[in-house]
């Protein structure tokens, strides 16, 4: 098959499109038993062999580093140790092996229906084998970008269940934002990315179509997509349009049964209501899975259909390919093993998958919401980390303010983020250049607002008279003098007796340092990038970053009598799905929106309105 062929005709662009959605459909209907086992198979492949493979590797990694967590504070520790480094290496391997797998198996399930073969159990293995050995190189890193890094960072297609965390932190994408030179920088890096994956979209079905490289895939998928581009992201659109409003239709029809079994003759909800909304969102989790494995094949399908498409109107190519998908030379899963695989598929699905679910869906309708944390403040009413942020977010409703704090030249605290007094201020100079009284007198602007940089003095004297508790996070620049934990221990012991205000901060041995030596206090150890198990630590809490939440860590500190807060949570819906979660806390900028979101659940009670809100937010999140 060519690769540097030109590529179709803007002309006959949206009818080679057309006729190749209409050969994916037509796949589709006739082999839905068929992804559906697969895609079973495939997931049960995950969670029963791969998921445990990478967590023992991932384990003897942090062993071996005598670390609880790969971290940024654990970071080193974890290179400096060959065992943990060649542990990482094989996890990546496996990693991008079984993504291959699974961002694969319907582009050989396609390959196999248009070549007029049997997509049987046996031909099946065959087909992943030779995409593996095409992989299986020095290019299984050109292969390994794509799958774990471009199709999950810019959703464009459907991506494999070991990257479905992968995501550009928001403590990264929010710091950007807040400029407009990072805005734009940000809006850009997207866009590209999103454009590089909508081109490289091919890339799996050439290798199945029979690329004998990564690379030569590439390309071809680069050809195949030159003047086709707008009409594939209009079929993504719409099939992503498709999927989720299955998923909407599924979600009303449940909540018939829901509403019958929650309505008593008063009217008021049972707890058999709530029992029947859990088992109806475990339907919905079904309902998501299977979807997404019908999309999943619809795109390779289509991209393998297009990809024919392309090749029949290249120079010695066909003259055309089939409509309707061409007929195998057998049933769907002719023979016996094929069956055998069929059956204990489905068997094994239903025992072992359909009542977890279930009953990890009776619980998904949780009881104590999260104390709302003002990030900085309220900076929808002030500048960040000023009197105005801190009396905007108490009239909003907050519960706790958080908000940061630097040592300056003189050995006294200010509350300002930044290093450098650039981005508020301006000034090309640095905090710890400065005493207290010379940053006092400096004027910080951000979103229209105008203000001055407090000290930590005037901040809690300020929180007290409003009544609320303050989060008091401190950040060492480098540059302090001997005994920093020490001095902020005791300038919150002189300012703050009681005790009522809380320390956190991202540095470990501060954290320590500070609980040691004011065990009275609630302190809490801040972690940007924690995957694994949660953090070991003296802190009575725990603010892990919304990247690296996981339900895990949540129990582990529940049973060690510790709290989690999650930061920094500014997306409406994940807003929505952490206050119904039950983790202690969200650090968030948009406060009102969150107190607002709080407030609305704590007023549903009624079964079917619980249940309707928890299946808007996984729509949301579909």
């Amino acid at each position: 098959m060519p690769t540097n062929a030109a590529s179709p005709g803007s002309a006959r662009a949206w009818p080679q499109v057309r006729s190749a959605a209409s050969t994916a459909g037509a796949l589709l209907r006739r082999r839905v038993l068929l992804i559906v086992v697969v895609a079973i198979a495939v997931q049960g492949l995950y969670v029963w062999a791969v998921l445990p493979l990478l967590l023992t590797l991932f384990d003897a990694a942090l062993d071996a580093g005598g670390v609880d967590g790969l971290s940024l504070a654990g970071l080193p520790a974890i290179l400096s140790s060959p065992l943990a480094v060649l542990a990482l290496l094989v996890i990546a391997l496996v990693a991008t092996l079984f993504a291959l797998i699974e961002v694969s198996v319907f582009s050989v399930v396609a390959d196999l229906c248009l070549r007029g073969g049997a997509p049987t159990a046996p031909e099946l293995l065959r087909g992943l084998g030779r995409m593996g050995r095409r992989v299986l190189g020095p290019q299984i890193a050109l292969f390994a970008g794509y799958a774990l890094l471009i199709l999950p960072l810019s959703h464009v297609g459907v991506g494999s269940t070991v990257t479905a965390h992968i995501a550009i932190p928001q403590f990264i994408s929010g710091e950007l934002t807040k400029t407009t030179p990072g805005t734009v920088v940000y809006a850009l890096a997207i866009a590209g990315i999103v454009y590089l994956a909508l081109r490289l979209a091919a890339t799996v079905p050439a290798l199945a179509g029979g690329q004998q490289s990564v690379w030569t895939a590439m390309r071809r998928s680069l050809v195949l997509t030159r003047r086709t581009q707008v009409h594939v992201a209009l079929v993504l659109v719409l099939v992503g349009a498709v999927a989720a409003g299955i998923f909407l239709v599924a979600a009303l029809l449940g909540t018939i049964p829901v509403a019958l079994a929650s309505t008593t003759g008063d009217g008021t909800g049972t707890s058999e209501g709530t029992a029947v909304a859990g088992a109806m969102l475990a339907v919905l989790d079904l309902v998501r899975f299977v979807v997404t494995g019908l999309v999943a094949a619809f795109l390779a399908f289509f991209f393998i259909a297009l990809d024919r498409g392309a090749a029949a109107s290249e120079p010695g190519g066909r003259t055309s390919i089939p409509t309707r998908a061409v007929p195998s030379t057998g049933a769907p899963v002719r023979d016996r093993l094929s069956r055998v695989l069929v059956v204990t598929v489905l068997v094994a699905f239903t025992v072992l998958a359909v009542p977890p679910t279930v009953f990890a869906s009776l619980a998904a309708i949780p009881a104590e919401p999260p104390a709302v944390i003002a990030h900085r403040g309220y900076t929808a009413l002030g500048v960040e980390n000023t009197l105005s942020s801190l009396r905007g977010a108490s009239d909003a409703g907050a519960d706790v303010v958080e908000m940061d704090i630097q040592e300056t030249a003189d050995q006294r605290f200010v509350v300002i983020h930044d290093t450098d007094l650039q981005r508020l201020a301006g000034d090309p100079r640095d905090v710890y250049d400065l005493d207290a009284a010379e940053l006092s007198r400096l004027v910080v602007r951000q979103g229209g607002f105008e203000d001055r940089i407090p000290t930590l003095e005037e901040y809690l004297g300020e929180a007290d008279d409003l009544g609320i508790r303050v989060l008091v996070e401190v950040k060492p620049h480098g540059h302090e003098a001997p005994g920093f934990a020490e001095r902020v221990v005791a300038v919150m012991e002189r300012l703050d007796p009681d005790r009522r205000h809380w320390i956190q901060s991202l540095d470990p041995a501060i954290v320590d340092r500070i609980a040691a030596a004011d065990p009275e206090r609630t302190v809490v150890l801040v972690t940007g990038f924690q995957i694994g198990d949660a953090p070991r630590t003296a802190a009575d809490a725990v603010a892990i970053e919304d990247w690296s939440y996981s339900d895990e860590m949540l129990v582990r500190l529940r049973d060690e009598g510790k709290q989690l807060f999650v930061w920094t949570v500014d997306d409406p819906a994940l807003l929505e799905e952490y206050v119904g979660r039950g983790v202690d806390g969200v650090i968030t900028d948009r406060v009102a929106e969150a107190i607002t979101i709080r407030e609305l659940q704590q007023t549903v009670t009624n079964p079917v309105s619980r249940y309707l809100a928890t299946a808007a937010r996984r729509i949301s999140l579909f």
